[in-house]
């Protein structure tokens, strides 16, 4: 039985969602205007939970994915890994900018080296676990490149 793939809609309304709000409310006057301490408007606060909240729930998406990708079984059950490694390097390469751009009045100047190279560190892990995942299933890759393309054929062919 083929499983139902219209739950993606829902994270990504709730996505937009939360990117559309937290630039909308982030540049309200009040909350412009409002400071956290003497450094970060509340402006800037919102921001950064509304992104970080698009990010969680992109990552949550790509979770969803790749274990319905599992249940399916066949050749899509081995791009389950992929599908996950992917998002989260790009989850990850994201969340540098989002958490940065928040923290960056608080930060003492001889911290930053060091947040940067944790990121780095966590940017490298991802991308070499996609690489990893690729190549593990690069032979599922290759399956479903040939089913697409002889897929592609016969349904041009019957037309």
């Amino acid at each position: 039985m083929k499983e139902n793939w219209l739950w993606v809609g829902k994270y990504v309304i709730v996505i937009i969602a939360a990117l559309g709000l937290g630039a909308v409310l982030g540049g309200l006057e009040p909350l412009r205007s409002a400071t956290i301490g003497a450094k970060v408007g509340a402006g800037a606060l919102v921001q950064f939970i509304a992104h970080t909240g698009a990010l969680v729930l992109l990552w949550a998406l790509g979770l969803r994915h790749s274990a319905q990708l599992r249940r399916a079984g066949g050749v899509s059950a081995h791009l389950s890994t992929s599908v996950l490694a992917l998002v989260s390097l790009i989850v990850i390469a994201s969340f540098y900018e989002v958490l940065f751009r928040f923290i960056n009045p608080f930060l003492a100047q001889d911290a930053k080296p060091y947040i940067d190279w944790a990121f780095i560190a966590a940017i490298f892990a991802a991308a070499a676990w996609l690489v990893w995942a690729l190549f593990v299933d690069s032979e599922a890759f290759l399956a479903a490149l040939k089913k697409a393309a002889s897929d592609r054929k016969s349904a041009s062919g019957a037309a």
